[in-house]
């Protein structure tokens, strides 16, 4: 599935996971600085309801299309499609990825491929993809981390491990790439109500993540600000902004057996039932 309305001589920004979520807020803050976006996100419902709210944004510019990141080609697809509707992006966020929470055996082991796929190898892979446009452009690139990224976290390891190496890669990225006047920026939010499972997350941390969360649209415009300022870490809210200052005070087998402490919940949850892969 695809859909354009666009103009042209405007300042596109590519969103991955556009459709729901931070992805979402995101990209309706786009629209509201007066930007076209260019969202990319799978073809199911989240993604006609975010058509239909752009549609009735006066003056909105936006072009969708529906896909599965992790499917093969699907990132050659992105630069023909962004290419046949004579799409140039100034900017590309890189929001598209999902967590996961629990004992380490708990989660299958499909699951935590897909999610390194979709959190670092597609990021890794589009942004080389559109490179050569960016250099054009000379606008920058907004990845989506997490607080969490300097935390080796228990009973999250392989998703903080993802958000870590976005964290790093965008940190050194920065430097080759502010040659060719291209910014980049690692979003490193706290807690966010996303879905069922963010809440589950939130819940087992305890009362300093249910005093730390936020809704998408609240970091949105902090992350957009940032992004178009071209600052190297965006940690959207005061909380988190604390959080992240105190966490360099502690000693890491202090910190880390704090968090555990604080995570300690996810070892009463039992295993669930084995998925069966046809």
């Amino acid at each position: 599935m695809t859909k354009a309305y666009h103009q042209p001589r405007l300042e596109w920004v590519v969103v991955t996971g556009g459709s729901h979520g931070i992805g979402r807020a995101l990209a309706l803050e786009c629209v509201q600085r007066d930007l076209a976006v260019a969202i990319v996100a799978l073809p199911n419902a989240d993604l006609r309801h975010v058509e239909e709210e752009l549609a009735e944004i006066p003056g909105a510019v936006f072009a969708t299309l529906g896909l599965n990141l992790v499917e093969p080609g699907a990132v050659a697809k992105i630069v023909t499609w962004l290419e046949t509707g004579n799409i140039r992006p100034k900017y590309l966020i890189n929001n598209a990825g999902f967590g996961r929470g629990g004992l380490f055996e708990h989660t299958s082991w499909i699951e935590y491929q897909t999610m390194m796929q979709l959190n670092n190898q597609v990021m890794v892979d589009l942004t080389y993809a559109l490179l050569p446009v960016l250099k054009t452009t000379r606008g920058g690139i907004l990845n989506m981390s997490s607080v969490e990224a300097t935390l080796p976290l228990h009973y999250k390891s392989v998703y903080t491990g993802t958000k870590a190496f976005v964290y790093n890669y965008s940190l050194a990225l920065r430097e080759e790439f502010r040659y060719y006047d291209i910014s980049v920026s690692a979003l490193c939010p706290g807690p966010v109500i996303t879905n069922k499972d963010g809440l589950k997350r939130v819940k087992a941390m305890g009362t300093l993540a249910k005093i730390a969360v936020t809704m998408p649209e609240d970091l949105a415009p902090e992350a957009i600000d940032g992004m178009l300022k071209g600052k190297a870490v965006i940690r959207p809210g005061f909380l988190v902004k604390l959080m992240a200052f105190l966490g360099k005070l502690f000693p890491r087998p202090l910190k880390l057996r704090i968090l555990e402490k604080m995570f300690s919940k996810y070892r009463e949850e039992e295993k669930p039932a084995a998925k069966v892969i046809h």
